[in-house]
């Protein structure tokens, strides 16, 4: 084995170890992602995942920290707070498809697979986006950008008939959340 190859080995191990390092469990349920479980401190997310940076969300004038995980491909895990408790993990979300849903649904699959499999889904419409949640997995998902656009334009009441979402939206992000009041 050549000292080159030897080095990018080890080079290209270290990444995936520092990148992964809270991956040992890809899946994304109504408890949390991976070993991240909702309601646990926002602090212990370095823990797991140690290139996590930290950030902040905006939306209507409310602030709230949160930290995000670059993945490959410009994909991520994102650890959020909530503008009242900027101390514990109130939602997880993904834009990778390494991570499925109990069921093994993922970014990237279409509204169509799920139908097709008889999914019992829930449609919504929350701040601004069309949210769809697979019942049995008790996970959410944001369509792409694209069928999202496309059916909002057809009339302001769109958000109606959410149930004629296209079947060739694709799944952008999954997502949980809850409420660590209780």
């Amino acid at each position: 084995m050549s000292l080159r190859y030897l080095t990018l080995s080890i080079l290209l191990l270290t990444l995936s170890v520092a990148t992964g390092a809270g991956q040992g469990d890809s899946t994304i349920s109504v408890h949390g992602i991976g070993r991240v479980r909702l309601c646990q401190p926002l602090s212990s997310v370095r823990d797991l995942f140690p290139l996590a940076r930290d950030t902040i969300m905006e939306e209507e004038e409310l602030k709230w920290p949160a930290k995000i995980v670059p993945l490959h491909g410009n994909q991520r895990l994102v650890f959020e707070a909530s503008w009242i408790d900027t101390s514990h993990v109130w939602r997880l979300s993904t834009s990778s498809p390494d991570y499925r849903t109990p069921h093994g649904y993922r970014v990237g699959m279409t509204l169509g697979y799920l139908r097709d499999k008889h999914e019992a889904l829930r449609f919504g419409y929350a701040e601004g986006y069309i949210v769809v949640t697979i019942v049995s997995d008790q996970v959410d998902f944001l369509p792409d950008d694209s069928t999202a656009r496309a059916f909002l334009r057809r009339s302001p009441r769109a958000f109606d008939s959410l149930e004629d979402l296209p079947r060739r939206a694709r799944i952008k992000e999954l997502f949980v959340s809850g409420d660590c009041r209780q």
